[in-house]
């Protein structure tokens, strides 16, 4: 091919490139085009390898941060579960306490009223009444008084020794504590202050239940008997001399006496610790009952016009499914429940703000008298003893009248021996029937001719 051929195919093929608008690229862009696309691949490769460790990264912060969480939720429960039981410890020991609480409601009212249960214990160690005591001889009047107060300390250790066995008695562990107060001084008085927080409980109790009984007897009675002015059943502001039938009385012996009651100062024996109200008390202490029948009102009232009173409500004590009695397993009636009647019935009568600001009277004396009644008399006195043991036989009549007959055989027993012997006298007179009938139809015998 000759030169201009050449150059002529050379500008067609360019004219064609030309108007196709295609230019071939030249060797030196190709190779920049390549380096590109290899920086580029290069970047990609670098951005996914950084997100890639971000991620990780991202991942190892939660799970470090979860691992944080985990360790404080754990501390938190570890916590919870120490405090649950230091709380349920807390709660066990409260509960322990309270039943000891519980138990000593009983003690004030079947044991000791004024003696604290501590010095019951200190006493108890101490107690010598074994001791021999020569009887005196020829005592001037000094010497007297002081072998009577010396009698008098020795009865007092004597009923506080009485009352030490009372709550040994009624207290489970008591005594097994005691003996080993040696040891463990700590842990018996402690014991003992628990006991005597609830007898102090209970005769609050029972001081503001008798507040309202006292006055619900006085103001509810039939119209002849009620108290006239009416007795506020919420205070005691308007009792003792304020009041006629809660302050007549001139003799310390007398003081337990009000208008339903009779009394001979001439011979205090007379109808002693008979009372109405007295009885009443006890039966709404010990047997949680309270109401006085029309027949146990004496008929000395005076005639009163006043309207009946409208019941109002009150917080005294209810009948439960265990009276006391029942709780506190007394079969009989003890000269100390007597006396803690005779205290708080004297106390409920009285216009004494609180307990223990009465200085008017000796409620100690009275209770420890009351005591020494039935426990300090001559044993070798027969009549003294007959007529002390009738009058505890009469309380125990008064206070357990009520006979529980619920496992009573009597009716059945009674049932079966009335329908045997109606059965058998209609035998009888089934079996006699047929004779006498043909005693009827015998032809009659002829006369004689």
């Amino acid at each position: 091919m000759s030169s201009s051929e050449t150059e002529s195919s050379h500008h067609s093929d360019h004219d064609r490139s030309t108007r196709s608008g295609h230019i071939q690229p030249s060797d030196h862009n190709s190779h920049s085009r390549s380096s590109s696309h290899s920086r580029s691949g290069s970047s990609r490769k670098h951005h996914h390898q950084s997100r890639s460790k971000s991620r990780v990264a991202h991942v190892d912060s939660l799970a470090k941060n979860l691992a944080q969480e985990n360790q404080k939720l754990k501390r938190k429960i570890d916590a919870l579960q120490l405090e649950n039981a230091s709380n349920s410890k807390k709660s066990r020991r409260q509960g322990a306490e309270k039943s000891i609480e519980n138990q000593g409601q009983a003690l004030g009212r079947i044991a000791t009223l004024y003696t604290p249960i501590a010095s019951l214990v200190r006493i108890f160690f101490a107690d010598e009444t074994d001791a021999k005591e020569e009887d005196p001889v020829d005592l001037d009047e000094k010497e007297l008084e002081e072998y009577f107060v010396h009698q008098m300390e020795k009865r007092k250790t004597q009923r506080d020794i009485r009352a030490y066995h009372i709550v040994a008695g009624t207290v489970p562990g008591f005594q097994k504590a005691v003996d080993l107060a040696g040891t463990d001084v700590g842990a018996i008085l402690s014991l003992c202050k628990q006991l005597q927080t609830g007898s102090i409980s209970a005769r609050s109790d029972d001081v503001h239940t008798l507040m309202i009984e006292l006055a619900n007897w006085f103001n509810f009675r039939p119209i002849p008997f009620r108290a006239d002015p009416l007795l506020l059943n919420h205070s005691r502001e308007l009792r003792g001399f304020k009041h006629d039938l809660t302050g007549k009385a001139d003799d310390v012996m007398l003081m337990l006496q009000i208008k339903d009651e009779e009394g001979n100062p001439t011979d205090v024996e007379d109808g002693f610790l008979h009372g109405t109200l007295l009885i009443q008390t006890w039966h709404q202490i010990f047997r949680a009952s309270g109401s006085i029948s029309d027949d146990e009102i004496s008929s000395s009232h005076k005639v009163s016009n006043t309207p009946a009173p409208v019941p109002q409500s009150n917080k005294a004590r209810t009948s439960t499914k265990q009276s006391l009695a029942e709780l506190y397993g007394l079969k009989k009636v003890t000269p100390q429940t007597i006396a803690y009647c005779c205290v708080l019935l004297r106390f409920s009568l009285s216009n004494a703000k609180k307990w223990g600001q009465d200085r008017s009277f000796n409620y100690e004396g009275l209770y420890n008298e009351m005591i020494d009644y039935f426990e300090a008399a001559d044993p070798e006195d027969e009549e003294v003893q007959k007529h002390l043991a009738e009058l505890l036989q009469w309380w125990n009549e008064q206070a357990f009248a009520e006979e529980d007959a619920s496992g009573s055989l009597k009716p059945s027993f009674h049932f079966q021996s009335t329908l045997e012997e109606q059965r058998s006298a209609k035998a009888s007179i089934t079996a006699a029937a047929p004779t006498a009938s043909n005693d009827a139809n015998a032809p009659t015998a002829s006369a004689p001719p």
